[in-house]
């Protein structure tokens, strides 16, 4: 078994000889190109401790290493030679870096760590610049406000850029811009429907200024980028940045007093959603979900469980066009808020169909019966009302004087909003007399022009029942 002490830190490793014996784990590794240095092969290793060092070869030395050094594996390496470390985007912030030569050994180990020796930056460091912009650094955040794929001359030749940006776990927001490869990772998750939540994890990225706004983005081919991450470091903030109730520093909270006017049947009332995370699930293709019956077990995918499942259940996404005095706006209600204010569990009103409802018009009584009726809702206001001018809003509690129903349990599987701080017990909801709304306002004015796109749950299913009437939508021209 191999000892420790038979082998040097990296730590340790100084220029003034070049026999040294070290055990390390490559952590990445990459080809490169460069008008002084031609083709070379680069590396970022560490010891068992998690120190790291820089380490390359000529394009002569390439295959051998590429043999020797495999991704994630342990070896000895013996007689390399090391020489200072320097100038920009560098992977590491050892002093020195390691070249591989004719006479470098490598040779097997018998440690098992798996520890990819991540250390995630601090976003507030990456925006108030403590952090220098020679090293290169890794972050984890969740995906929002992603872009399109857009192809760009660079240099004269076509190169794919994406931008987005990250949320960390205390609601910071952070520019980032992904090109070629990086972007194309990306691109399958900007087509129209696909909603999925996603964590982004960005190996050894660079930070940047672009417009005055301070941004991360991938050093070349030096970095590595994880969509969801599952390795053990980072799969507990993978976890923590998919839960909906991370705050924003982008959403603001308010409460208003307002009137239902009308049911915004432009959205199905729910989607089918997996029963363990309350998130969207997708209908498995090639199957007739019309002759499928309650009892029945269809299959869905779930892309947070990894797996075809059968576990899922009608959920609540219910848009309601509301007014006060001043003017009308938009809300949209999530599981338990919406059922605070209709009575029934969106189970209790599905029949059981699982096909997509012909006409969303067609509205069940306890949703109908709440045109007219009066709540004070508490409501996120979000990054994409201020900046994109989105006119839905997010309802995160209904209250009353000191009743208070807050959305903590329930979550939208596209929504990023935040639940208000208030620690009040739910104890039920208590409408309001539409005379109690004199001096409270919408928190935007009703725009005329069609709804900004938003993630659109649709899979949902026709409700056929007797207490069923056609609700003609409000519309404005």
């Amino acid at each position: 078994m191999s000892l420790a002490s038979n082998f040097s830190l990296l730590t340790k490793v100084r220029p003034y000889k070049s026999k040294w014996r070290v055990q390390v784990k490559c952590l990445h590794s990459w080809k490169q190109n460069t008008s002084f240095g031609g083709d070379t092969f680069e590396m970022v290793l560490a010891d068992q401790m998690g120190n790291k060092i820089h380490a390359s070869c000529k394009k002569t030395h390439m295959f051998r290493v590429q043999r020797g050094l495999p991704v994630d594996e342990w070896r000895v390496i013996e007689n390399m030679t090391i020489s200072a470390a320097g100038g920009s985007y560098r992977t590491t912030k050892h002093p020195y870096k390691m070249t591989i030569t004719d006479e470098t050994v490598f040779s097997g180990s018998d440690l098992t760590d798996e520890n990819l020796f991540l250390s995630f930056a601090d976003y507030e460091e990456i925006g108030n610049g403590k952090l220098k912009t020679d090293f290169l650094i890794d972050v984890i955040g969740k995906v929002h406000e992603l872009g399109v794929v857009q192809t760009v001359q660079v240099f004269g030749q076509d190169r794919k850029k994406i931008e987005l940006r990250l949320i960390d776990t205390n609601g910071n927001d952070l520019a980032c811009c992904l090109w070629g490869t990086y972007a194309e990772q990306l691109e399958p998750f900007t087509q129209e429907g696909n909603d999925q939540a996603m964590v982004c994890l960005i190996r050894f990225a660079k930070i940047t200024t672009f417009r005055g706004e301070v941004q991360i983005t991938n050093a070349f081919d030096a970095s590595h980028v994880y969509l969801n991450p599952t390795m053990p470091e980072a799969l507990e903030l993978t976890q923590m940045l998919l839960d909906d109730h991370l705050p924003l520093s982008l959403v603001d909270n308010c409460k208003i007093i307002c009137t239902i006017e009308s049911i915004d049947t432009d959205w199905a009332w729910f989607y089918f959603g997996c029963n363990r995370h309350n998130r969207r699930v997708q209908k498995i293709p090639k199957i007739d979900y019309g002759k499928m019956k309650k009892n029945d077990k269809p299959l869905f995918r779930c892309d947070h469980c990894h797996a075809n499942i059968t576990n899922v259940s009608p959920k609540f996404k219910l848009h309601l066009v509301v007014k006060d005095e001043s003017e009308t706006c938009k809300l949209m209600l999530l599981g338990s808020i919406a059922k605070s204010i209709i009575g029934q569990s969106a189970v209790d009103l599905w029949d059981g169909s699982y096909e997509e409802i012909e006409d969303p018009e067609i509205l069940f009584e306890p949703i109908r019966n709440l045109v007219g009726k009066s709540f004070c809702f508490g409501i996120s206001i979000a990054s994409d009302n201020v900046t994109t001018g989105s006119d839905t809003f997010v309802v995160q509690e209904v209250s009353s004087g000191d009743i208070i129903h807050n959305n903590d349990t329930d979550s939208d599987p596209n929504s990023s909003m935040v639940t208000t701080s208030s620690t009040m017990s739910s104890g039920g909801v208590v409408m309001l007399d539409r005379d109690s709304s004199e001096g409270c306002t919408t928190p935007f004015s009703k725009r005329k022009e069609d709804d900004v796109d938003l993630p659109d749950l649709t899979s949902s299913s026709k409700k056929l029942c007797t207490k069923m009437i056609k609700l003609e939508k409000d519309k404005k021209d």
